[in-house]
């Protein structure tokens, strides 16, 4: 689903998420005076069509530039209030997702979208009922796997032990084993994120590896070598939870650190309804 932003100074009709009736009184009562929306002068509301609930609010569209989206502290606050509206309304109603800064030009323009998309939309919310996302990510002290990976190593072991004595020998020889350890970690991260997820994936109706994100953007000096999301029932997740407290401990002497959050919106199990210019 693609966004479009009129002139400045023209009102638009921000989408949030599409949901079920259920989810009305949040935002046609009392409760609604607690949804605080993407621009906090206009409230949040929704237009309903045939069982399907749009959840939208007025913003000046032309706030919505392409200099300002770029822009991070502009785009931060007003993604945190996008993303606390769709969590406010996932406690109602599933919910399908929309990406932040979706803007229709007019309601009509809204509607005439949800009457072309509402059989796919219906089939998504009721595949989502009852569902919510979770997200796994692991941290690795690369120096600390290094260390298990080279004491566990019987040929790595053996090439130590078989240094020269010779500096220069020595070195080409230590340059070598580098290699062959660095080698023998990247295998090592393979195969503990390949069994990470092979014992969450049965606990979910499905999962989605994401991309690992770099230090600058995690904030963290370990390195990020798993992130992963998983769609998981109320029933399944005591289970999918003790497979993630056991993977925990599994992993605490071997400098990998393992963070569960949630439950979030489905975020990365939504399909895109594609639209072009709204």
């Amino acid at each position: 689903m693609t966004d479009s932003h009129a002139e400045a100074s023209i009102l638009g009709i921000y989408l949030y998420c599409l949901a079920r009736p259920e989810c009305l009184p949040l935002v046609r009562g009392p409760a609604e005076q607690d949804l605080r929306g993407v621009d906090e002068r206009y409230p949040v509301g929704a237009l309903e069509e045939a069982g399907v609930v749009a959840v939208i609010g007025d913003v000046d569209s032309g706030e919505f530039c392409d200099q300002n989206m770029q822009n991070l502290p502009w785009v931060a606050p007003r993604a945190c209030r996008h993303e606390a509206v769709v969590e406010r309304i996932m406690g109602a109603s599933p919910v399908l997702p929309v990406k932040f800064g979706t803007i229709f030009r007019s309601r009509t323009r809204l509607m005439e979208f949800l009457g072309r998309h509402r059989e796919g939309i219906v089939r998504v919310l009721d595949d989502l009922r009852d569902k919510s996302e979770w997200s796994v990510k692991g941290y690795l002290v690369e120096e600390q796997a290094r260390r298990i990976v080279t004491a566990t190593d019987l040929a790595i072991q053996s090439r130590l032990a078989a240094l020269s004595t010779s500096p220069g020998v020595r070195y080409l020889q230590q340059k070598q084993l580098d290699a062959e350890i660095g080698a023998a970690l990247r295998l090592w991260v393979a195969r503990v994120t390949h069994d990470l997820n092979e014992s969450l994936a049965p606990h979910a109706v499905a999962s989605t590896e994401l991309r690992c994100h770099t230090s600058a953007v995690t904030g963290r000096p370990e390195r990020m070598v798993f992130n992963c999301s998983f769609l998981v029932t109320p029933e399944a997740l005591p289970d999918f939870r003790a497979a993630f407290s056991d993977q925990q401990h599994a992993h605490e002497s071997t400098g990998l650190t393992l963070e569960l959050r949630g439950p979030w919106p489905p975020y990365n199990f939504c399909p895109t309804l594609s639209e072009g210019k709204t």
